[in-house]
């Protein structure tokens, strides 16, 4: 072989030698990137499912909230996500993270009902109860509670179903935390 054909070949093989590093390297982050986003998510399920015993925003003893506050979506009876949350009575009015609000009370009102109980649960979690259901206000606190859809007000100024502006609520209710 020619000095030449050989720094050919040599060079071929470096180069060859270079993309495997290269698609090693890419493969190696994509798993990086599809680890990452696992521990993300079984992060974000261990927060929303798991609390601490001296949660300091509880507004009920520990032992009368575990039965409604952290059961699982669904259950053998076939309770599903979104089903109205009973409210223990001890969770009434009167706590540091709950106060009544109502139609004059916040503006715009979101509601078709006139007042009702908001609460700051842990995780800011903004709650509002009225007619004995309590219903999730923000993000948060629909991945437990029901939606508020049966008493959230459309908006007349929109048309087409669309809701009338719950940023107000969602504040008021922060504000609480």
């Amino acid at each position: 072989m020619t000095p030449q054909v050989r720094w050919e070949l040599s060079e071929r093989q470096r180069l060859r030698k270079e993309q495997e590093q290269e698609q090693a390297r890419r493969e190696g982050k994509r798993s990086l990137y599809v680890l990452g986003g696992v521990a993300l998510a079984a992060g974000l399920i261990w927060v929303a499912t798991v609390a601490s015993p001296d949660d300091e925003y509880a507004s009920v003893p520990a032992a009368a909230e575990t039965a409604t506050r952290y059961r699982p979506a669904t259950s053998s009876a076939g309770a599903t996500a979104g089903a109205p949350v009973p409210v223990p009575p001890a969770a009434a009015a009167g706590s540091a993270h709950s106060r009544t609000v109502s139609r004059t009370s916040l503006t715009p009102w979101p509601f078709t009902v006139e007042s009702g109980l908001l609460r700051c649960r842990p995780g800011q979690q903004v709650t509002f109860e009225a007619g004995g259901v309590e219903y999730g206000v923000n993000g948060l606190a629909q991945s437990k509670y029901p939606k508020p859809l049966p008493i959230w007000a459309d908006d007349p100024n929109l048309g087409y179903g669309l809701k009338v502006d719950i940023s107000a609520v969602i504040e008021a209710g922060r504000a609480l935390c």
